[in-house]
């Protein structure tokens, strides 16, 4: 390498960390950091797709291809990045399920795109000293060399930073978006998280059901034992709830005794199914009072699905659910609506 090619090299190095500490910091969620640090590193390397995988309860992928590289993004292509990621981690991957959780297509297209991918690159991914993950890049032609593993490495090294810096406001966040006495979302996540998982249905055509439920009697509970037993009986009866949940459901305070919960992937049967285990976990409830009697609480549960056919709005999607819960609740109570 000459020292011109050196210096435009080193050059490039900075421009790239300075470029993605910049976009980085203005990054909300991981689907953004990674859209957004793959399109920095287009600048300076020729790729056609570009992957992020993290290790967490399953193998979470973050996808960016060419405008119009979709047709790339094949089930031969996450084979080889479960073999790449067997091949750099002694853990084995082979029954972990990977979950697509975001493709992009916001590089660049090119009148020569890319047939096949037979060039690769990968690099680990490291957070607080650990390996959080891989990166691994692909194009048809030509091979990359010392000087792209050279920069995919700082990439990655910057992005681990970034990584780290995002987990930490994330946990402060949590604490603005927790409800303090039941430990789950509030209504402000809530809130926020909808119109996301909303989008996410409307774009891949996915099913999606929220349930609004809120505990029978709660009032008479408050005015017969008191506010410190009302809030006992909320803790115990959201711990109970949460146990009937999968990881990508997501359990909020919506306000006073009434609860929301969004399911993601799942359809009005599917929805009404959870809503049962719901009503027979909370029926198994029973709960002491400090006058030796005991509490047995029940909901009562509103189920609706997203329409998304007729366009329907955050508003519309809570409404309905919402005026579901209330014919449950004059239809006798402890029991689901979900038509």
């Amino acid at each position: 390498m000459s020292k011109s090619d050196d210096h435009r090299h080193i050059s490039d190095i900075v421009a790239l960390i300075q470029e993605l500490t910049s976009r980085g910091f203005r990054s909300d969620s991981l689907g953004d950091l990674f859209d957004g640090a793959f399109a920095v590193l287009d600048t300076y390397l020729d790729f056609d797709i570009g992957v992020a995988v993290l290790i967490e309860q399953n193998l979470d992928l973050y996808i960016s291809t060419r405008a119009g590289g979709e047709t790339l993004v094949t089930e031969d292509l996450v084979a080889r990045i479960r073999e790449t990621l067997q091949t750099q981690i002694p853990v084995s991957f082979e029954t972990t399920d990977i979950v697509v959780k975001s493709e992009v297509h916001n590089l660049p297209s090119r009148s020569d795109a890319a047939a096949q991918l037979t060039e690769s690159l990968h690099v680990l991914v490291q957070v607080d000293r650990r390996i959080a993950g891989l990166l691994l890049i692909y194009r048809d032609a030509p091979p990359f060399d010392e000087e792209h593993r050279q920069l995919v490495a700082i990439f990655s090294s910057q992005l681990s930073l970034l990584l780290g810096n995002l987990a930490s406001r994330e946990q402060i966040m949590s604490l603005a978006e927790t409800d303090d006495l039941t430990g789950i979302w509030n209504r402000r996540y809530f809130r926020r998280q909808l119109p996301s998982e909303m989008e996410r249905a409307r774009v891949y055509n996915l099913p999606l059901s929220l349930l609004m439920f809120d505990v029978d009697d709660f009032k008479q509970i408050n005015d017969s034992f008191g506010h410190v037993i009302g809030d006992v009986v909320l803790s115990e009866l959201c711990g109970a709830v949460r146990e009937t949940l999968r990881p990508p459901d997501f359990f909020a305070r919506y306000g006073g005794d009434e609860f929301a919960i969004v399911l993601p992937h799942t359809d009005l049967e599917g929805a009404v199914a959870v809503a049962d285990r719901i009503l027979q976990k909370v029926n198994s409830l029973t709960i002491p009072t400090d006058e030796e009697g005991a509490i047995r609480p029940s909901v009562s549960i509103g189920v609706a699905d997203f329409d998304v056919a007729n366009g329907a709005t955050m508003t519309d999607f809570i409404r309905r659910a919402d005026e579901r819960l209330y014919s449950a609740k004059r239809a006798g109570k402890n029991r689901c609506v979900s038509e």
